[in-house]
This record gives C-alpha cells, structure tokens and sequence, in this order.
C-alpha cells in the first residue's frame, strides 16, 4: 500500500511547490469582501461563503475550491450504467458513490471519493451472465486554483488523483493515477461555460495492462431562475488501446434547494458504440 501512495505523495508536492503564487493571498486564501485571510482552522465565515460550485453533475469539473475550513459532499444517490462492446454487454448500478471534500485554503482543498456500493453484471450472448456486487474503490484527490479571484468570471485549476484498489468482488485491481485541468467562464450571472482537458493512466483487468486516456470536454449550463438550472454537455474520449474517438453528449436539470443545497439529474447519451450509457440522481451540499 505505501508503494501505490509514493506517486500521490510526489503529485501533490509538485503541486505545491510547483504552481505560481502572485501573492500571500494566494497561498493562506482570502475572502476580498472582508480583506482577512483563513485556513483549515481559521473557517471562512458562512456568511462570507462563495457560491456552491460542485464538480458534478457533468464530467466536466468546477475549477472552484471548498472554502477554507468547510466541508462539501457530492454523491450520486444512483446511477446506471450500459455498456457494450460488440457481442459483451456489462450493466452497473451503483449506490451513493461520494466525493467529500475539505476545503484546506481559499485555493486548495483535499477530497476523497468513496464508491460506496456496486451491482455489476456482464455478459456475452448466449451466455449465463456474470455478477457481482460490493463496496468499490477509494480515490484520493487535490485540487488547486490557479487563476480566478472571486467575483471574477474567469477561473483555472488543477487536480491530481490516485485511484486505490480498495474493492474486492468490484472496482480495479491496480491504482490508476490521473490529472485534471477545468476553466471556467461566467459570461453573464446566468450563462456559464466550462471546458476541461482529463489525462489518465489506467488499467485493464481483462488485458492485464496499462494504458493512457484523453478526454477533453465541454460544458453549458444556464440559470432559468434562482431555483433551477440546466446543462448540456460533450465529452470526448480516446485511449491507446483502440484507434478511434468516442464520444457522448451529457443532459439534465438542477435544483438548487438552498444556498448549500443542489440535487441534480441526467443522462449520458451515446453518440458512438462503444461509450457507456448513464443515468444518475445526484446531491450536493456543503456545511
């Protein structure tokens, strides 16, 4: 186990050490409304938080950090996912897969993602199916802002994330290590776009192999009232095990309960064979 931590260590020191720094600001967090600087242990008052900007429900992430010193959880209450690839189909449901986060500055904050419980079945035409079932993976991730002050339509960030093995019956049986780089753009109080560039290197259990995944995407979402919401998504994929793109365009709604509060909901659909078909139910929030 320490040796599949090692490259997670080295992620996020350079992370650390390697990113540009304007300012004090930049490094302890701000809130410029007030001019006072906070951490972990010095929380961001709640009546100075940012507008709650979860990672979910595209692919595409939110370059916005967790204020210092607060807790935000993001997790698919459900979510079903179809696959296929030529005579193999595989279906997965899986339950309350979150991603909790704590926010360490005004510009960093640490998560974990746990996939909490999975049904997986897969099989071949006539054929009896395969199944399985149980709690999954654990995955450790940081996020850093690198650009965007708040009030500012503009912001870019980067997350590193190790994938751990943690699952027995489902999940992967190596870690899996990737980088994130999300932008986003405010063009007006109710229009957003955001863009992402997601580079991975991951396993194939079937294979017994390592490969590299790219996986650009793009995201619209736009604010019909202060309760609702909803985005429209395209997300490329290309790995180096096949020679050919794949792609999906991603839909749905979200409802902002509260200031701390957003459910959200949406499909994945195909535009090429091979790419997964999902659909999920998710929650948001933040203490």
């Amino acid at each position: 186990m320490k040796a599949r931590c090692t490259p997670l260590l080295l992620l996020l020191v350079l992370m650390l050490m390697g990113l540009p720094q304007s300012s004090q600001a930049q490094e302890l967090g701000s809130t410029p409304a007030k001019g006072k600087f906070y951490t972990l242990f010095r929380p961001v008052p709640r009546d100075s938080l940012q507008e709650l900007r979860p990672d979910r429900p595209g692919v595409t992430e939110s370059p916005y950090t967790v204020d210092a010193g607060h807790f935000q959880l993001e997790t698919d209450l459900f979510r079903l996912i179809n696959s296929r690839d030529k005579q193999h189909r595989e279906r997965d449901f899986n339950v309350n897969h979150a991603l909790i986060k704590l926010g360490l500055t005004q510009r960093m904050d640490f998560q974990v993602g746990i996939d909490s419980y999975s049904w997986e079945k897969q099989w071949d035409e006539q054929q009896e199916p395969e199944r399985n079932q149980g709690f999954g993976d654990v995955t450790l991730r940081l996020k850093r802002s690198i650009l965007g002050e708040h009030g500012k339509p503009g912001a870019l960030a980067v997350v590193g994330y190790v994938r751990l093995p943690a699952g027995r019956n489902v999940g992967n049986e190596k870690a899996e290590y990737g980088l994130i780089i999300p932008y986003s753009y405010d063009f007006s109080k109710k229009l957003n776009l955001q863009v992402q560039l997601e580079n991975d290197l991951r396993y194939d259990s079937e294979a017994g192999e390592r490969f590299v995944r790219v996986s650009p995407s793009s995201a619209i979402d736009y604010e019909f009232s202060k309760k609702f919401s909803s985005f429209v998504e395209i997300v490329g994929q290309w790995d180096t095990r096949q020679s050919s793109w794949q792609a999906s365009v991603n839909l749905g709604p979200q409802f902002n309960i509260s200031d701390n509060v957003i459910l959200d909901g949406g499909a994945h659909l195909a535009l090429t064979r091979e790419i997964d078909r999902e659909y999920f139910l998710g929650l948001s929030f933040r203490i």
